[in-house]
């Protein structure tokens, strides 16, 4: 597959085929025996590259097509070194694999209507930020909770609070809802709702509690919205992952769904054709009965739950939680494992303990985790 500029555009706007992502990733990785430059030099390799273009003198009538070619090799080449330190930079760099310790800070943000981000670790618990109009409370169990006067609100306000690596929130909202965040997840909400329905947006996985509210003696339904899925809720407990797995997993209560994704305040009837009772799951083609249904909030109460579980099913919640790439031979990806370990183990003893579950060795080489 040839690399060119349309390739790498693609892959920076997500819309590349997995076999591309593969190729580009690839690419990126033989980048690793590479020191990371400082800006410095990164502008000292662009003007020595600008330097090797060939100068021209004015000819009767010039050809304007090798100055393109220049300028789109330029391009490529700038766009390249971009998408490789970009995802660098997003990388944690560990030393060894003893230092890959468990997440010990919520690594979450709140985003205000004005798109101001605050970090909710410099917010301690009985704490308020003093936001527009309204104050945001972290209470001493590490729930963020909202004090707002509602007869002074003239227009929907819109919150964001975004998880990050080894992240988690918790969140109270407006109508007594609780919403805990796994790790890299959005949430999107209304400091307080208002006329007939209530909605959020969701991105990565939330579990939801949402609490039941009539109005003019009727229920108000609760929406989840997703980029893919709409889920209609009427007071339950559910653990929606709208990540690659796209799962719902009901613990109380009744959903149902419509496969199309939707927007806060969109204006669009949708159909919910889809509905399941508690234990069972639905992802997004069909629907599964589940014995243990809590293995699905494994994350809220602070373990990995390893039953049913394959290793390299497993690999993507290690990597998501500390933060690291593993890789995982093919030879071991389908093992099945049992049994369950604990969040706040650092990544070291987990793959020990999984190495008693089924023999299997690690190695840590560039910064990556490889199983096999």
């Amino acid at each position: 597959m040839k690399i060119d500029d349309s390739l790498f555009a693609r892959y920076q706007a997500g819309q590349c085929s997995p076999e591309e992502m593969a190729v580009v990733e690839r690419w990126l990785d033989q980048l690793d025996k590479f020191p990371e430059p400082e800006d410095a030099r990164m502008l000292s390799l662009l003007e020595r590259l600008d330097e090797k273009m060939p100068f021209m003198k004015k000819p009767k009538k010039q050809a304007t097509w090798p100055w393109i070619a220049a300028a789109s090799i330029l391009v490529l080449l700038t766009t390249m070194l971009y998408l490789f330190w970009q995802k660098q930079s997003d990388r944690i760099l560990f030393a060894s694999i003893q230092e890959i310790k468990a997440p010990l800070k919520s690594n979450a943000i709140v985003v205000l209507e004005n798109n101001e981000e605050f970090d909710l670790d410099k917010l301690k618990r009985n704490d308020t930020l003093q936001a527009m109009g309204y104050r945001i409370v972290r209470t001493a169990d590490d729930q963020i909770t909202y004090l707002t006067d509602a007869g002074n609100t003239s227009k929907v306000i819109y919150n964001t609070i975004r998880t990050k690596t080894g992240g988690t929130a918790h969140v109270q909202l407006a109508d007594g809802t609780k919403v805990w965040l796994n790790t890299n997840s959005e949430l999107r909400y209304p400091i307080y709702f208002e006329g007939n329905i209530r909605e959020v947006a969701l991105r990565g996985e939330g579990y939801f509690e949402v609490a039941k509210q009539e109005r003019n003696h009727k229920r108000v339904p609760f929406f989840v919205r997703g980029d893919q899925q709409t889920i209609q809720v009427l007071g339950t407990k559910f653990n929606a992952n709208f990540t690659t797995n796209n799962e719902t997993a009901l613990l109380e209560g009744a959903v149902a769904f419509s496969d199309r994704g939707s927007s806060l305040a969109q204006a669009r009837e949708e159909k919910f054709t889809v509905r399941i009772r508690p234990n069972q799951v639905y992802n997004g083609k069909k629907i599964t009965e589940v014995k243990d249904i809590e293995r699905y909030i494994d994350w809220k109460e602070g373990y990995f739950d390893l039953n049913e579980v394959n290793v390299e099913q497993l690999s993507r919640k290690l990597s998501a939680w500390y933060g690291i790439e593993i890789r995982v031979d093919a030879s071991v990806a389908q093992v099945q494992l049992f049994g369950r370990v604990r969040r706040d183990k650092n990544l070291k003893e987990v793959l020990d303990l999984i190495a008693k579950v089924h023999p299997m060795k690690y190695t840590m080489e560039n910064n990556y985790i490889y199983i096999k």
